[in-house]
């Protein structure tokens, strides 16, 4: 029953809106004040319908329309008679989201609830839910999260507590997790030019709250984790999606190792997990995108990841925190705002990344914690994209090194690398930004995943050990026309004492000098010196004895051979384990690097385009010309003039077209063009009908598609395809495919693939057996208009309208009609419904003479009298309920007679229920009369 009268909200719900939308206010008025729909106690809250603006002192809780809202009943009285219009106790519908209307079914379901005070509002939901229900407590909002049961939802609606009720739903394919923008990091290049570099084998660890491991995105990847915290969020998998989303839901929610596993541990402990557990789960990479207070010292915690990084080959990634503007109170750069605040002393460990934020233009994001760290040393050490924070940041990061860890392992039977040699291969690749050359804010640069995994590809590292007093050296080439060389060299060094002044043991030196003329070339390195002017100096060559990093770089270099050399100046006995990786830019190089494909170019995700470029330029002044053509070369047209190559991005809003398109850049040193793309807007199939033993998806022509391939979540973790077709409708067998989610992506003329539709559950579209909705709607004098909403007119021949009994038994066909093409939307009028609950559904005959029946809907009316009253006969404990007919208005007297004329009871106006409590068994007159005291309604009303 409970499940019938909230199906009948919705339908309501969703009706009165929709004439809200169309200026009717009076609608939610009346939608929203107190009827026999609301709990049996008085309103803390009313609906008032108002004119002009409200006196400031005046809260709105929730604003229905320009003259409607909801306010506490107790601040009715401090607005003006002549503002207000209206004003009546308030029901609880209010509270409810349309989703929570949607999904009021389940004895364990994710409810939020959220009210002005958060206390009593945790108590509350302990004493209705328990304690051990809650799932997350949210003091932003004042809201809670936790797990209850549908038939807790009257209860908790009718505290004062509560101002708003959601359920909380399962992952949902409408739109992507993620939106970042995947022109950065060459992670374009990497996924089009390198699709096999996905994260294929290994396995991330995520130590902060736990992912949901039903996100389409994560699906079939998340282990099971004894180290797991019992608290999912959202912030975990917007992280684990970053770091290596399927793309199922979308192709924007593809990660950087989109085929990795994801291992949850708890961030309850801010200690290093405990290895045995780490190295069952095969965990060689974790993420930690979390932070403390800024905290300026070499703690416990730092020690424990040293250790764990020292004796084994686990690469930890730490976010750097979002307290770039802060000032640190305590250290040594106490004082100094925007430098020193990197927040948690783990992020001080020597052997870690740290991970700093850049927006989607590429600028350095001010929020972003900056270095140096107590001691001096460099921090971050690596940028990345983070538009929400250095999290997403490091979550970018840790994607690269799964994919840096794989493609080494494909090349080297499976051995996993060590992260000293991932740490120099990252810092080697990066891109300069902010600062020449290293700094504190920006650490090596920023991140560039696709000539990282080119690195590895092309095994430019070596791997050796050198003890104290002894050295080590190896010679590469360097290339003619080379426009920068790249070097770093990076070990993992023994944890140091706790709090130690500094906390480097084993101080390595690099250097690299010319063969041919003997010069040498020494690390860059920054002053750690505690003024600001010093911390802002540009780096310097000279022997860094802080870092367990170092890079040399040289611009322009002369071709020829180059002698490495690493020698250890200072540490503990025994040869020292380090990798060093280096880079080479080829000058006067350029590319496109997004867009790569016709996904990437979808005006409906976003109007504007950023067109990305590499390129390496001898002069930073150097420009260049942006052409774009629609006829694949024939006519340029310009999009911008003398653009700074050294940008490497223009944005571009996109047009109002259809097109095939190719870019061009016009340079001193040449022309280069991009492949053709497709500009288009997103392909949206949509289920017309879900019936037991089959479905049908349709979907808009897509003008440069020669077919069009099915896409389905399987027994996998990734979407497959299932099937082709050159129509714009397929028929699915669901005996043959039992799934539930599915997606279209069509194959161009060119044969290359366009932007793969959102992947949908089928049974998530509010889409039933060529059925959308059957609803009504009560009018004045309670006639009753029945709507029943087709979902598709397809093979559908006529409808017919149904009065049946509560079982489905036919009592009265109400009216046949005929089905027009394309029409969906069908209604019957009842002029004269009977008093009580009547029963509705109707029939759908489709051609080939099947018809389907939709479910019943329950209408209850007060039939040819002005008022109904039940349950008759009412129990002596019980509550006397009615309803009114609809334009008769419900500001009625109502007297309670005996059958000798006395009254037992009166009331002024009617009550929301009537409290039967004390009234003795036997039969009593109801008498109802309107303000003027004529009698409108006279019955009688039996107590037991």
């Amino acid at each position: 029953m409970r499940c019938r009268f909230f199906s009948f909200l919705v339908i309501l719900l969703i009706t009165k809106i929709s004439l809200a939308q169309q200026g009717r206010s009076n609608d939610l008025f009346e939608y929203y004040r107190s009827d026999v729909l609301t709990s049996n106690r008085l309103s803390s809250f009313s609906v008032i319908e108002y004119r002009g603006s409200l006196p400031p002192e005046i809260k709105i809780i929730r604003s229905l329309s320009s003259s409607t809202a909801i306010i506490s009943t107790a601040q009715t009285n401090l607005i003006p008679s002549s503002q207000l219009i209206r004003n009546e106790p308030a029901s609880d519908k209010w509270k409810l989201s349309s989703h929570a209307l949607l999904n009021d079914k389940g004895n364990n379901i994710k409810l939020i609830v959220s009210g002005n005070e958060l206390g009593p509002l945790i108590s509350f939901v302990t004493q209705i839910a328990g304690s051990n229900s809650i799932i997350k407590i949210d003091s932003i909002s004042r809201a809670v999260l936790f797990k209850g049961a549908a038939k807790d939802l009257n209860l908790i609606l009718q505290s004062p507590l509560i101002t708003f009720l959601d359920i909380q739903p399962k992952p949902t394919t409408e739109i992507g997790i993620i939106g970042y923008d995947q022109g950065f990091h060459g992670i374009n290049e990497l996924s089009n030019l390198i699709p096999y570099a996905n994260g294929k084998g290994i396995t991330v660890g995520v130590k902060e709250q736990t992912m949901e491991a039903e996100d389409l995105d994560l699906y079939k990847r998340v282990l099971p984790s004894s180290l797991a915290s019992s608290s999912v969020s959202n912030h975990a998998t917007v992280i684990s999606s970053i770091i290596g989303g399927a793309g199922n839901s979308y192709y924007d929610g593809l990660g950087i190792a989109n085929d990795c596993r994801f291992f949850p541990t708890s961030f309850s402990d801010l200690f290093a997990d405990e290895i045995s557990v780490l190295k069952n789960a095969k965990v060689t990479v974790q993420n930690h995108s979390y932070g403390t207070l800024i905290q300026t010292f070499y703690g416990v915690e730092a020690i424990s990841y040293d250790a764990q990084s020292f004796n084994n080959i686990i690469l930890h990634v730490f976010s750097a925190g979002n307290q770039g503007k802060a000032t640190p109170a305590e250290g040594r750069y106490a004082g100094i705002e925007g430098y020193g605040n990197l927040t948690g002393n783990f992020k001080s460990a020597k052997n870690v990344i740290t991970v700093g934020a850049v927006d989607n233009q590429g600028s350095l994001v001010a929020e972003s914690s900056a270095g140096p760290l107590y001691d001096g040393r460099l921090a971050p050490q690596l940028i990345a994209l983070g538009p929400n924070g250095t999290s997403d940041a490091a979550a970018m990061v840790s994607g690269t090194i799964a994919v840096l860890q794989q493609v080494y392992a494909d090349s080297n039977q499976q051995n996993i690398p060590s992260s000293s040699l991932i740490r120099s291969a990252l810092y080697s690749t990066t891109d300069d930004i902010y600062n020449r050359g290293i700094d504190h804010k920006t650490g090596y640069g920023l991140l560039n995943s696709y000539k990282a995994v080119r690195l590895i590809q092309q095994k430019k590292y070596h791997s050796a050990a050198v003890a104290s007093g002894d050295s080590w050296s190896a010679t590469i080439d360097v290339p003619v026309n080379t426009s920068q060389l790249k070097m770093t060299l990076c070990w993992n060094d023994p944890p140091a004492a706790v709090n130690n002044i500094s906390a480097l043991i084993n101080d390595l030196d690099l250097e690299l000098r010319n063969s041919q003329t003997g010069e040498i070339y020494r690390p860059w390195v920054l002053s750690s010196f505690p003024l600001k002017d010093s911390l802002e100096k540009l780096a310097s060559r000279g022997r860094d004895s802080l870092n367990t990093s170092e890079q040399i770089s040289i611009q322009l270099p002369a071709a020829g051979s180059y002698e490495i050399s690493v020698s250890v100046r200072a540490g503990n006995a025994g040869a020292v384990p380090f990798s060093v990786a280096w880079f080479v830019d080829t000058l006067h190089s350029f590319r496109f690097t997004s867009p790569q494909q016709a996904s990437d170019i979808n005006p409906e995700n976003n109007p504007s385009l950023s067109i990305r470029w590499a390129t390496q330029i001898a002069d930073a002044g150097e420009t260049g010309d942006l052409f774009i053509s629609y006829d694949k070369g024939s006519v340029w047209t310009s999009i911008a003039t003398a653009v700074p190559l050294s940008s490497r991005i223009v944005n571009w809003i996109i047009p109002d077209t259809t097109s095939m398109a190719r870019l061009k850049m016009r340079t001193a040193f040449g022309e280069f063009s991009s492949g053709d793309f497709v500009i288009i807007k997103l392909l949206r199939p949509q289920p017309d009908f879900v019936c037991t033993d089959s479905f049908r998806l349709s979907w808009k022509r897509h003008v440069y598609a020669q077919s069009y391939v099915i896409y389905s979540l399987t027994d996998s973790s990734h979407l497959k395809p299932v099937m082709n077709t050159v129509d714009t409708f397929v028929t699915i067998d669901r005996k043959t495919f039992p799934s539930l989610v599915y997606a279209v992506q069509p194959i161009l003329s060119n044969h290359l693939p366009a932007a793969r539709s959102i992947a949908m559950n089928i049974e998530l579209q509010g889409v039933q057996c060529f059925l959308r909705a059957l609803n009504y709607i009560l009018e004045d004098e309670n006639r009753l208009r029945l709507k029943l909403e087709l979902s598709t007119t397809s093979g559908v021949d006529s409808i017919r309208f149904e009065r049946v009994s509560v079982n489905g038994q036919l009592l009265q066909v109400l009216g046949d009609l005929k089905v027009n093409a394309g029409q969906l939307d069908y209604t019957h009028l009842m002029d004269d419904p009977v008093s009580g609950t009547i029963y509705i559904r109707a029939r759908i005959q489709l051609r080939n003479g099947v018809y389907i029946k939709t479910d019943i809907i329950e209408v209850l009316s007060s039939g040819a009298s002005n008022i109904l009253f039940y349950p008759n006969p009412v129990r002596q404990s019980s509550k006397l309920l009615y309803v009114v007919k609809q334009g008769i208005s419900p500001d009625c007297r109502l007297q309670v007679l005996d059958l000798l004329g006395r009254t037992i009871r009166q009331y002024a106006s009617l009550p929301i229920s009537i409290d039967m409590t004390g009234v003795l068994p036997g039969t009593y007159i109801l008498r109802v009369s309107d303000r003027t005291g004529k009698i409108i309604e006279t019955t009688k009303q039996i107590v037991q």
